[in-house]
């Protein structure tokens, strides 16, 4: 769309043609990136495109397997089994870009044998679970995404051998690498130190904030990247980008008992492994090589065939994509002949290896050194995805396909991580008020129906989030305007079939689904687990607590609450203090509720869920929940002032 483009009445006839055109039109943005940007597209990117580029990355070093199931010529890989299923949807559809439909066919459930000794459950979730088999017993690599998906990869593991259980590696905090746990140990398992839960030292810290703190904001907009509100096929997801399907079931965890901040070597089961800490796409992710073997567990470092999330649209903190390109070079230290990861096919051969390996750590440096450099000469983030793409070596690598991140989102979360929202327009900083603000673009506009014709003119051009722009405004003055919303959603579901990112073609169709108030919540994804909350350390529970305060009913409120468990010997105390809550790690005199009770019983309350107070009221009767200062009225009041998760069908993220 050309910056020069009035929207205020805008004649039908004048915008069909503004919207033909707009296409191939060059903006301002553009025609004063080539002056600013001369030098990067005249020489630098002559440069890529002309000269013999270093074997590193030339096509000869990397070629499918006949099996479409690995790369390399199978003389350490091979399939040794499938079941001829496959999760993704990969017939051709009008309605599914070809590109999304030949990534899916990537995505056979197999089991892969990595030299004599490692597997892989490949294409039976979005995760892929490893196993290294030893002398007496088997390491597992990332337990997979729920208690179903892993037991159905450990019933085909347990065909090749039935040792016993001595390991689990999580490779980093992601619910789709912990949550498969307890198909492959126990509790007492672990506490006992039969099996050893190794991870890095912040795993345990970075779950609670996916599962506690922001689990239902997480959740919803996970629902709406894997498209969980709409039907699975060619109207819906087809694949996940990562793997075939996120497949949903119980989620578990079990806290590690063995934890590493840098480094761990350690032989377990007579397999030598070297654990290392890679911060990329988390802090806490460690990769796994067999020096023996020189195989190496490349983890999600490397997010499968797909250009890297430098920022997930479902909502995550600042992904430093320095850290992350400079992580891979940790791992190009190793001397590795085959790489496997998390997501994606095995790798086979040293120079298929480097030639990924690099190519990928240097479209990140690429895309984060400039984006920085445009920064600088003053560019926003609407300008600078028009002028930061990747050069043809990078763009075409069969390992950085935008289907799961893309380009112009990282560019867009460089620009905020590191220089905030604020792009210096002193506007910005007090805008007009939400509601008021729509309003008054709709006046502007020309009015309602002027917004619904130049909609229609635009959906025909198919100019479609420009379309989906401007019909935000009249929705947000009457969200009950069943016309506006209609059209926006067909406008979103045009677009999405276009789209080569699974995860801007699942938003358009879950947006579209919400506009039109049919989204289907049978399937969503929710991070709110029992099982996680209650393998949580104590404080790390009433932490959550506090950012769920109901500040405006609290501000003239000063009272606390101290719990004390007998069994773990911990105390808490979480004030209330004039519109906040503050936890102290210690129980404070003259609190107003004390609780003297245990972790086991707090586990109860948690699990209970609704039916928390009936759970109170038992342990009360049986002296396990004793109120050594206060009573349950008082107890009552002090939980009343703290907030509630909004319900799914009310969270709104289109329809605002």
């Amino acid at each position: 769309m050309t910056s020069s483009f009035k929207i205020m009445a805008l004649p039908i006839a004048i915008a069909s043609t503004l919207f033909a055109s707009s296409v191939a039109a060059a903006t301002p943005v553009t025609e004063a990136a080539s002056t600013v940007g001369q030098e990067l597209q005249t020489s630098s990117a002559a440069q890529y495109q002309n000269i013999d580029l270093n074997a590193r990355y030339k096509s000869e070093t990397l070629f499918e397997h006949e099996s479409n199931l690995f790369w390399g010529k199978g003389e350490r890989i091979k399939v040794l089994s499938t079941t001829g299923e496959s999760l993704a949807y990969t017939a051709e559809s009008e309605h599914v870009h070809p590109s999304l439909t030949k990534h899916g066919r990537k995505m056979d459930q197999a089991i892969i044998q990595v030299d004599h000794n490692v597997y892989l459950g490949y294409g039976f979730g979005l995760d892929t679970p490893v196993m290294i088999e030893g002398d007496d017993g088997i390491i597992i690599v990332d337990p997979g995404e729920s208690v179903q998906m892993a037991e159905s990869v450990k019933a085909q593991f347990r065909k090749i051998t039935d040792k016993p259980v001595k390991a689990i590696i999580y490779s980093h905090n992601h619910i789709d690498h912990i949550s498969g746990v307890r198909a492959w140990a126990t509790d007492a398992e672990v506490e006992s130190g039969d099996v050893k839960i190794i991870a890095q030292e912040g795993l345990t810290a970075a779950v609670a904030n996916w599962s506690s703190n922001l689990g239902t904001l997480f959740g919803h907009r996970t629902s709406y990247t894997g498209a969980k509100h709409v039907e699975e096929g060619e109207h819906g997801t087809v694949n996940d980008g990562l793997g075939p399907r996120f497949m949903q079931g119980d989620i578990s965890f079990i806290e590690p008992n063995v934890v590493l901040k840098d480094r761990l070597d350690i032989t377990i089961a007579g397999v030598k492994l070297e654990i290392v800490n890679v911060p990329s796409e988390t802090k806490d992710e460690v990769v796994v090589y067999l020096p023996e073997q020189k195989i190496l567990h490349a983890a999600e470092v490397l997010q499968g065939e797909n250009f890297p999330n430098l920022h997930t649209i479902r909502g995550t903190k600042f992904r430093d994509p320095a850290m992350w390109f400079k992580g891979i070079d940790v791992m190009r230290e190793f001397d590795t002949e085959i790489m496997i990861n998390s997501h994606g096919r095995p790798v086979e051969g040293k120079e298929a290896v480097a030639s990924i390996l690099t190519a990928y750590r240097d479209a990140i440096q690429y895309t984060h050194d400039q984006t920085i450099r445009f920064m600088n000469k003053g560019m926003t983030p609407d300008e600078l995805v028009e002028v930061v793409k990747l050069p043809k070596h990078l763009a075409e690598h069969p390992w950085l396909g935008e289907h799961y991140g893309t380009v112009a989102h990282a560019v867009r979360q460089i620009y905020v991580g590191y220089n905030g929202f604020f792009e210096a327009d002193p506007w910005q900083l007090e805008p007009m008020a939400y509601q008021q603000r729509a309003k008054a673009f709709v006046e502007i506009m020309g009015g309602r129906d002027n917004i619904i014709q130049t909609a229609k003119a635009a959906i025909d051009a198919e100019n479609y989030t420009f379309a989906a722009e401007i019909l935000s405004y009249p929705i947000t003055v009457n969200k009950n305007d069943t016309e506006v919303r209609q059209l926006k959603a067909s406008a979103y579901k045009a677009w999405a079939a276009d789209q080569v990112n699974i995860n801007w073609r699942n938003w358009g169709l879950n947006a579209a689904a919400e506009l039109e108030g049919t989204r289907d919540f049978s399937n969503m994804i929710s991070f709110a687990s029992v099982d996680v909350l209650t393998a949580l350390p104590s404080q790390q529970i009433f932490d959550m607590m506090t950012s769920t305060l109901i500040a405006e009913n609290t501000l003239d409120v000063q009272m606390a609450m101290t719990y004390k468990f007998a069994d773990t010997k911990e105390s808490f105390t979480i004030e209330i203090r004039n519109g906040i809550a503050q936890l102290h790690d210690t129980a404070i005199k003259g609190a107003d509720v004390e609780i003297n009770t245990s972790r086991a019983v707090l586990n109860q309350i948690l699990m209970a869920g609704p039916n928390a107070q009936q759970v109170i009221g038992k342990n009360l009767q049986t002296g396990d929940f004793v109120f050594s200062n206060g009573d349950i009225q008082g107890f009552g009041l002090f939980m009343s002032y703290f907030d509630k998760p909004t319900a799914p069908k009310d969270l709104m993220l289109i329809v605002r």
